[in-house]
């Protein structure tokens, strides 16, 4: 069966209504603001509307789902239009979805027992019981267990808690302060007596958790809290403290951030004497330490600068443990006296293709972790010996780190221990945790091993890309047989590094004779920040040409047969493939985006969308800048469609998604099957999810299962 689409289907006029909105914007928001761009013109009877940027007049045959909601009928009537023609490419794929899944199901491995990490008296953990996430941990002497927090229990309204997303008990361990999410970047904060288990009546709304901490940082007295604020959009902009007991308005405020780039974290060192208050954007930080024994106000590391990002760790004594890109954008490390911590010296230079990109100070030691050619690397420095060691990992191609990530929320807590927690994944393994022990420079498995990927074997690989530069790849196959496609993996963007992560569905893949391969592009963190300072403002186009020149290595090189790679990405990684696409249609055998960032341009040069402060320094200042206006528009993967034929897309979106708008990527799946209305374009709407997944685990699985039965039908694969 050849993946096809049916015809477009009719869709009734809505003129009035779609006036009615165009108009709102033409009269509001967007032209009243210096430097906007102009609206020329009304709706055309088809829902286009015109406007003038730069000079540039660009026609939006379907602009009127930029200001469209969810009950407008044309929306619907679109939603349907769509649904259809996607039902007509799946629905004869429903007996391998099943199958598919029922494999993924059998390959993936039972949950390990629990590997408590030490904190004080006891050793935590995190497990998943029949409604949700539970917290337990044991005494480390009598070997009692204790569930401190479950998903399932009543709050003190008496519905269940729900799923926790942080928590951090004060330190004289009566008080279990947690949050839960209560909407899209927002959550609540309740607070559990310990002995007793009774919930306090507290609510501290609004508050902004970091996702790569999962700590809510207690002050000394056990009485009150550190917090992020964040405003209506969701972003953390300003410092709080809550008292137990107090209403949250009468909480003092620490720290107003007014820069819109900029979002506040709050934080703890290591050796606990600190709260952190970061103010963060994507390129510049500032830190400020709050001592959480003493009521003086915050104290400033060093006033922040353009391009300058630094981050702060503390392990004890009189001097701070400090990563920064002052003089190299691959980081290097420094130190800096609490007295003067605006005054650095060097510890550890930076390096070229390597990045500097974690650490965490302890009492005796410093643990740092790096990038290297799109490896993961974990160093540890003696501070007693002055003496660096590299921990060697089971498998050279993997994702390991000390971190929330890697080795879990729980660890890492204590300030001077004897042993370092750590997980290690990659693409043949899914995370396995291990104690490294200081004293012997020792690796400890804690968990068994997983054989499911037994047969296949993983590789590192390179492209050279049009400037000469070699670009990394990290592919898994199946060991002694010939390829018969692959699936090209990219993202490139913000400095975030692609994974080499585990997924059980992706061995039905692997079966079938099919690679997974990851391109290490530039613009993600993958060899470090000059990596992502090589595919962003000036040099955005540089990610998309990168994945061209692997995809194309690929084929040169013998290891994928010429016209058998499907492209994959997310998220701002749906930029990269949507632009792939246009740039070098006839290169892919299929292109699957997950929320994609396609129609940039419409998001770019509106000042109200989530993603347009985040990505001036990425693309530059579309809005006012031409030449950032000149590379946003060349790059858009929803203005530049191509006319000649396009091979299958698969997208999915979150209506709730607050990151990518799900108009956006409705807007680019309608315009494709405008322009190609033979093409399979295949849309999966989620109502209830966000830009992290469907709310609903087994609506998660379907589609992963979905994906994979799309590659292998694009690659003509029974």
């Amino acid at each position: 069966m050849t993946l096809t689409a049916p015809p477009p289907m009719p869709l009734s006029a809505s003129t009035d209504r779609r006036s009615l909105l165009c108009g709102l914007t033409s009269a509001g928001l967007l032209a009243g603001l210096p430097g906007a761009p102009a609206w020329a013109g009304g709706p055309a009877a088809s829902g286009a509307r015109s406007r003038t940027i730069h000079g540039v007049t660009i026609t939006d045959p379907f602009g009127w789902l930029d200001e469209a909601s969810l009950d407008d009928p044309e929306v619907a009537a679109l939603m349907a239009n769509l649904a259809a023609a996607s039902e007509q490419v799946m629905t004869p794929l429903a007996g391998l979805v099943q199958r598919l899944r029922a494999e993924a199901d059998a390959a993936t491995p039972s949950a390990p027992p629990p590997a408590p990490v030490v904190d004080g008296d006891h050793g935590y953990w995190s497990a998943w019981g029949s409604g949700g996430r539970q917290l337990w941990r044991a005494h480390r002497v009598t070997g009692k267990r204790e569930l401190l927090l479950d998903a399932a229990e009543p709050a003190a309204d008496g519905k269940p808690i729900g799923d926790f997303v942080a928590w951090g008990l004060s330190d004289d361990g009566k008080l279990l302060a947690f949050a839960t999410m209560s909407a899209p970047e927002h959550h609540d904060i309740r607070f559990k007596h310990v002995a007793t288990g009774r919930m306090l009546t507290d609510i501290v709304r609004d508050v902004g958790v970091q996702i790569t901490s999962e700590r809510i940082i207690w002050r000394a007295d056990s009485r009150s809290i550190i917090y992020g604020e964040v405003d209506a959009a969701g972003r953390p902009w300003r410092a709080r403290i809550h008292r137990i007991g107090h209403l949250q308005a009468d909480g003092p405020v620490l720290f107003e951030e007014t820069d819109p780039a900029f979002f506040v974290e709050i934080r703890q060192t290591t050796s606990r004497r600190f709260a952190l208050i970061n103010s963060v954007s994507v390129d510049t930080s500032e830190v400020r330490l709050l001592a959480r024994s003493s009521l003086q106000a915050p104290r400033l590391v060093s006033a922040r600068r353009a391009g300058r990002g630094y981050a702060v760790d503390h392990g004890g004594g009189g001097a701070l443990d400090i990563l920064t890109n002052d003089t190299h954008p691959n980081f290097r490390l420094v130190r800096a006296t609490l007295a003067e911590p605006d005054r650095w010296s060097e510890v550890l230079s930076a390096q070229d293709r390597t990045g500097l990109t974690w650490h965490q100070a302890f009492k005796r030691h410093l643990v740092v972790a790096e990038r290297n050619e799109g490896i993961s690397r974990v160093r540890v420095l003696d501070r007693a010996a002055r003496q660096w060691r590299a921990i060697a990992f089971p498998d050279a191609i993997a994702v390991a780190g000390f971190d929330r990530w890697t080795a879990g929320p729980e660890a890492n807590r204590e300030p001077d221990p004897a042993r370092l927690r750590l997980g290690v994944e990659s693409l043949a393994a899914p995370r396995t945790l291990f104690d490294y022990r200081f004293a012997d420079a020792t690796l400890e498995p804690l968990q068994a091993g997983s054989s499911a990927a037994a047969g296949f074997v993983s590789e590192r690989l390179f492209a050279t890309a049009p400037d000469g530069t070699a670009i990394p790849m990290s592919m898994i196959r199946p060991h002694g047989q010939a390829l018969r496609g692959a699936v090209l993996y990219g993202y490139g963007a913000y400095g975030v590094p692609s994974n080499p992560d585990f997924d059980p569905q992706r061995l039905s893949l692997l079966t079938r004779g099919v690679a997974y391969i990851i391109a290490h592009v530039r613009g993600g963190g993958d060899l470090g920040g000059a990596w992502h300072d090589a595919g962003r403002a000036e040099r955005r186009a540089q990610p998309v040409e990168d994945f061209i020149a692997c995809a194309r290595a690929l084929t040169a090189q013998g290891i994928v047969p010429a016209g058998r790679i499907v492209s994959m990405g997310r998220s701002a990684g749906g930029w990269l493939v949507g632009a792939a696409l246009n740039r070098a249609p006839d290169l892919w055998a299929g292109v699957m985006a997950d929320v994609p960032f396609v129609d940039v341009l419409t998001s770019l040069v509106d000042p109200r969308s989530p993603v347009a402060a985040a990505e001036l320094s990425e693309v530059g200042d579309v809005a006012r800048d031409p030449a950032a206006f000149a590379r946003a528009l060349r790059l858009c993967a929803y203005q530049n469609i191509p006319s000649a034929g396009l091979p299958p897309v698969y997208l999915t979106a979150s209506l709730a998604d607050v990151r990518i708008a799900w108009s956006g990527v409705l807007k680019y799946a309608a315009r494709l099957r405008a322009a190609h209305p033979d093409n399979a374009v295949v849309l999966r709407l989620d109502r209830d999810g966000n830009h992290w997944g469907p709310a609903d685990p087994a609506t998660g699985a379907t589609w992963r299962a979905e994906r994979i039965a799309f590659t292998l039908e694009a690659l003509s694969i029974a």
